[in-house]
């Protein structure tokens, strides 16, 4: 009795298949910074990737959200500053991990985190 083997054509297909959902939905992989600090409550933290070309000019996406959306509104990463443990005459509206977010009487977020805190400025993505 002589045995079939597999059509090369569908072992080739089913290779570029595969290849083709792993590609689905991502430009990479994540930023560091993203496995440590899930998105809390009342914010969502943006990649460079999902903040889109608002956020292209962000001095430090590698460490820090590109951007952040907060009620509604974008803010972009516009600043970085050495670490301090507060936001003077601000108010914590959330955190994730070791970093936590705080609004001020101005219209900007700060981001604290151990390393650096960041400035947030509004934006349109």
């Amino acid at each position: 009795m002589r045995r079939r083997r597999p059509f090369p054509a569908i072992a080739f297909a089913t290779a570029l298949a595969a290849i083709a959902v792993a590609g689905c939905g991502s430009s990479g992989p994540p930023p560091p910074w993203r496995s440590g600090h899930p998105d809390p409550g009342s914010l969502s933290l943006l990649d460079l990737a999902q903040a889109g070309s608002c956020a292209s000019a962000a001095p430090d996406p590698d460490q820090a959200p590109a951007a952040i959306s907060f009620k509604g509104q974008e803010y972009v990463q516009s600043s970085r500053q050495p670490a301090s443990a507060a936001v003077p005459s601000a108010v914590e509206i959330d955190h994730t991990g070791n970093w936590s977010f705080w609004v001020g009487s101005g219209s900007s977020i700060t981001m604290v985190t151990p390393q650096a805190d960041y400035t947030y400025a509004p934006g349109s993505c």
